[in-house]
């Protein structure tokens, strides 16, 4: 997405009063990078879902008997394939959504806005912004991370870091929002 595009998006969900300082979206090739184990997790789910409905249907196909429960069988596998095939394209869906993602800095918050189907805006404060952490790579492109999100899991609870991915110029945005919303709050 570019810069202008971006910074349209951006000052549409400002509030009345609030001022944009920066804005800017993610590296979609990063954010694709940054999830691509994923496809290594996939192949075996799909490799065994195309061995059974395979040899499912060749069983059923081949049995003596008239066509009962068994040509129901290799249905069985469809599942492992579908979830198999959506874990392997994650990349994909990582870059699809980076391109639909803008993140943005204004004098009273932190935006991540992202348009995937209905436009949703998770806005930071102050009071949301914890301590900061910035990944800072030979280009000056990064990853600042600003706060955490819980959520709720089957082991009980987890932590999520939550900023800005595959940024360019990443020292300048980490300063910009230490000077204008960390520092906000210790006044």
């Amino acid at each position: 997405m570019e810069r202008v595009e971006a910074e349209q998006i951006a000052t549409r969900t400002l509030d009345p009063g609030e001022r944009l300082l920066w804005s800017g979206s993610p590296n979609p090739g990063r954010s694709a990078a940054q999830v691509l184990v994923a496809t290594f997790i996939g192949i075996p789910s799909v490799g065994f879902a195309v061995f059974w409905i395979y040899t499912a249907y060749h069983i059923a196909s081949r049995s003596a008997h008239a066509p009962g429960p068994w040509a129901l069988f290799p249905l069985f596998g469809l599942p492992f394939l579908l979830i198999g095939l959506g874990v392997m394209l994650s990349p994909l869906w990582a870059y699809l959504a980076a391109q639909r993602t803008v993140y943005a800095v204004t004098d009273q918050r932190a935006l991540i806005i992202s348009s995937l189907g209905a436009r949703g805006v998770r806005a930071y404060s102050h009071d949301d912004i914890g301590e900061l952490s910035m990944v800072e790579r030979a280009d000056g492109s990064g990853d600042l991370f600003f706060a955490n999100r819980t959520m709720v899991t089957q082991r009980g609870y987890a932590s999520q870091r939550v900023g800005f991915i595959g940024i360019p110029e990443v020292r300048s945005v980490e300063q910009l929002l230490r000077q204008n919303l960390k520092e906000q709050r210790a006044a």
